[in-house]
């Protein structure tokens, strides 16, 4: 499975890097690795998925990303469930075209983005 730096990923869904960087400081997902500090966040393509779910739930019912955050999480995966809004409504997400639709967003951020330098350039 592939592994995108947070600035790729921020790009494909469509977030400024330090948003993201800051809603994943504040909520564990699992594909997110962990390092010390001054190291970039590295993450995988589920958490692209939920990320970008997420954002499009946030927009669409005008919630807090961190909410949707929640809902998206159950809502993808294979034992994921159409998420019941009460007694009358019920969200079911199209995984198949979420999936492809993210992968085309990576794939595009991944060359938009590029690999940028961390830390202090090297002296002379």
């Amino acid at each position: 499975m592939p592994i995108y730096d947070l600035a790729a990923v921020a790009e494909a869904v469509n977030l400024e890097p330090k948003q993201l960087d800051n809603l994943l400081s504040r909520n564990h997902l699992p594909g997110v690795d962990r390092t010390k500090r001054g190291v970039s966040r590295r993450l995988n393509t589920e958490v692209a998925i939920i990320l970008c779910l997420a954002r499009e739930l946030s927009q669409a019912l005008r919630i807090p990303l961190g909410s949707a955050l929640r809902f998206a999480k159950t809502a993808v995966g294979p034992d994921a469930a159409p998420i019941e809004l009460g007694n009358f409504a019920t969200l079911q997400i199209d995984q198949q075209l979420l999936r492809s639709s993210i992968t085309a967003r990576l794939d595009a951020a991944v060359e938009a983005v590029g690999r940028r330098r961390r830390g202090r350039p090297r002296r002379g």
